[in-house]
C-alpha cells in the first residue's frame, strides 16, 4: 500500500520569504516600549509604527491593586506582542488588551449579530426545504475478531 507524503520540502527561496514575512508582521504589529507613568496613573506603550497608546490602569483588569512599584517593573515579550508584569504574575497581550480597551470585541460581536435581507431569505429558503437535518448519532462499530 502507498503511503502519502505528509509534509514537503520548502526551498530556500521559500523560507526566505516566510522569514521576510515575519520580520514584516513583527515590525509592523507589535510594541517597541511599555513603560507606567505614575504621575498619570497610565501604562504607556510605543507600538513599532511610532503610535503611542496611553491607558488608565484602572481600566486594565488586574492591576486594580497593584503597587507603583510592581507597575513599574512591566516588561515587553522579546516579540512585542504582550506585556508582563512580573512582580503580580499578570501578563496582557497588548492586541487584545487594545480591542478590550477600545470596545472593539463587542462592536464586531454586534456587527456579526446583524440580520440582512439576504441571511432572512437564506433562511426562509432552508426552512421550505425543512431546516436544517437533523444530526445522525455516531454508532460504534464493532471490530471484527481474529
Amino acid at each position: 500500500m502507498a503511503l502519502k507524503q505528509r509534509h514537503t520540502e520548502s526551498t530556500d527561496a521559500e523560507l526566505d520569504a516566510a522569514l521576510a514575512r515575519g520580520r514584516e508582521e513583527r515590525a509592523r504589529d507589535g510594541a517597541c516600549d511599555v513603560r507606567y507613568d505614575a504621575t498619570a496613573d497610565r501604562i504607556e506603550i510605543t507600538m513599532n509604527n511610532s503610535a503611542t497608546v496611553s491607558i488608565a490602569r484602572k481600566a486594565i483588569p488586574g492591576l486594580e491593586r497593584a503597587t507603583v512599584d510592581q507597575l513599574a517593573d512591566v516588561r515587553l515579550t522579546p516579540l512585542g506582542t504582550s506585556m508582563s508584569f512580573e512582580r503580580i504574575d499578570a501578563d496582557y497581550a497588548i492586541h487584545g488588551l487594545l480591542r478590550r480597551v477600545l470596545g472593539l470585541n463587542e462592536q464586531q460581536r454586534a456587527a456579526g449579530s446583524v440580520t440582512s435581507q439576504a441571511k432572512r431569505s437564506a433562511a426562509v429558503a432552508n426552512g421550505a426545504l425543512g431546516g436544517r437535518p437533523p444530526k445522525k448519532a455516531v454508532v460504534p462499530q464493532k471490530r471484527a475478531q481474529r
